[in-house]
């Protein structure tokens, strides 16, 4: 590698271009000040043009004591020298007639003409000279491609490296320890790039074997399971690049793959909604993962109704464990899922750990084992300011739309199975009248739906 040949295109580029030069090559401001003669020429004659002009009209206004004499331009005629017609008669001889106008005439001079010629090819020039210039400096720079190309690389690789060093030592990363098995085990794992935001981080361990290739993660929204997931797949993933990671201790199986489901995006320009681009995302896993990949899925299929959205994640989640054998993480609101998982030998259940009284909610962050089948949705939107009123409102219907589930399940039973209690049913006729009274719109009520409805209330 010439170093002195680098150094001396370092000192080439420091003086021909500027460092905030413009965007477009075809502009002026690319060049620096004093690389070349003719763009400086030119530069000062477009930078002293209002000073010349105005000093040179002070010189006309003294030499021909005309006090209103005005130097002007226009596209058309260009620069000239008017005159009003009242001084027409102090005219020096040296003013050459161009155009007469009722009020005024107008004139020109040998000097005026000169700067003109001067001033237009400095302004039609000097874009072009500079972009001449900068054709040079480029093809000198190319002229090193090979040396700067490999100069440049081995630059990134040292960066890399010691970044990752500096990353690793700042943080309380480990070394991770690759093997060519399948099982994985990460102690005290945590997430990069949270834990650099978010104080006391708190880390989660993951254990998964033959026998336990597939987690269920249940649990209320912002408990931790979208993160829990992700830093799992860029301990992996850091671990592949040769970096240590974010771990009290890391055993890494070699992985041909990292799948991941979450979030939510459409494609309303390929009329694909986000449904479909979910779909579309967990089709990819199922036909490209293999047992030495590492997936993780996000709430799948929340974005269709409840019973289609759940027998697809039952579906997506039993296919994995039957036929892919993937290392899985599936992070779910769907409970049933926890009672269905019981059919899947590799599947094990695990949940975010809350902690709750009657007027707090806190999320502790800890996944622990076994599900769980409660999502906590009213009080996470208390937190996030939803009224009381509208919280009240949705504790109404979710009792009742419970009650509801409850009584199908009910009556779908055998004959000979318990039937409701009188209490029970008459808790469910309560709820309905409750919130059927709340549904009315008093004020757009007429008399007659009024007595309709409580003679309907009395038949009740």
């Amino acid at each position: 590698m010439n170093i002195a040949s680098i150094a001396k295109l370092v000192d080439v580029l420091e003086q021909s271009i500027k460092s905030d030069a413009q965007n477009s090559l075809m502009s002026w401001g690319i060049i620096c000040d004093g690389y070349d003669s003719k763009v400086d020429k030119y530069r000062s004659i477009i930078g002293d043009a209002k000073s010349w002009l105005a000093n040179y009209q002070s010189g006309l206004i003294e030499q021909s004591s005309i006090s209103n004499l005005k130097i002007k331009y226009t596209g058309a005629a260009g620069y000239f020298i008017e005159v009003s017609k009242l001084n027409s008669s102090k005219v020096p001889d040296s003013f050459v007639h161009k155009q007469t106008l009722v009020n005024a005439s107008r004139f020109v001079t040998a000097e005026l003409k000169d700067f003109e010629k001067d001033l237009l090819e400095a302004e039609s020039t000097l874009a072009s000279r500079e972009y001449e210039l900068f054709q040079e400096v480029r093809a000198e720079v190319l002229s090193e491609f090979d040396t700067i190309k490999n100069l440049s690389t081995k630059t990134a690789f040292i960066d890399f490296w010691v970044s990752g060093a500096y990353i690793a030592n700042q943080n309380n990363y480990t070394r991770p320890k690759l093997h060519s098995g399948y099982d994985i085990d990460i102690q005290a794992g945590r997430h990069p790039v949270v834990e650099q935001i978010q104080r006391d981080f708190i880390s989660n361990d993951l254990s998964m074997n033959k026998k336990s290739y597939s987690h269920v993660i249940t649990g209320p929204n912002m408990g931790g399971k979208s993160t829990f997931l992700r830093q799992n797949a860029l301990i992996v993933l850091l671990a592949h690049i040769w970096l240590f990671v974010p771990a009290r201790e890391a055993k890494i199986p070699l992985t041909d793959k990292i799948f991941s489901r979450v979030g939510a995006s459409d494609n309303l320009y390929g009329w694909q909604s986000t449904f479909m681009v979910e779909m579309q995302e967990v089709a990819n896993i199922l036909h490209n993962s293999s047992e030495r990949s590492f997936v993780i899925i996000d709430e799948v299929g929340r974005w269709t109704s409840t019973y289609d959205g759940m027998s697809l994640a039952w579906a997506i989640l039993k296919q994995n464990h039957d036929k892919i054998n993937a290392k899985t993480l599936f992070a779910t609101h769907y409970h049933e899922l926890v009672d269905e998982s019981v059919k899947l030998k590799a599947v094990s259940n695990f949940s975010v750990a809350v902690w709750e009284n009657q007027d707090n909610l806190v999320f502790l962050r800890k996944i622990t084992p076994g599900g769980m089948k409660k999502s906590y949705g009213l009080e996470v939107a208390k937190l996030a300011g939803i009224s009381p009123e509208v919280i009240s409102e949705a504790k109404l219907m979710m009792k009742l739309l419970e009650q509801e589930h409850a009584q199908m399940s009910i009556e779908s039973l055998s004959p000979t199975s318990p039937q409701p209690s009188h209490s029970e049913e008459r808790e469910l006729e309560q709820s309905r009248f409750e919130k059927e009274l709340l549904d009315i719109d008093i004020n757009n009520l007429t008399p007659v739906q009024a007595l309709n409805l409580i003679s309907k209330w009395k038949q009740k």
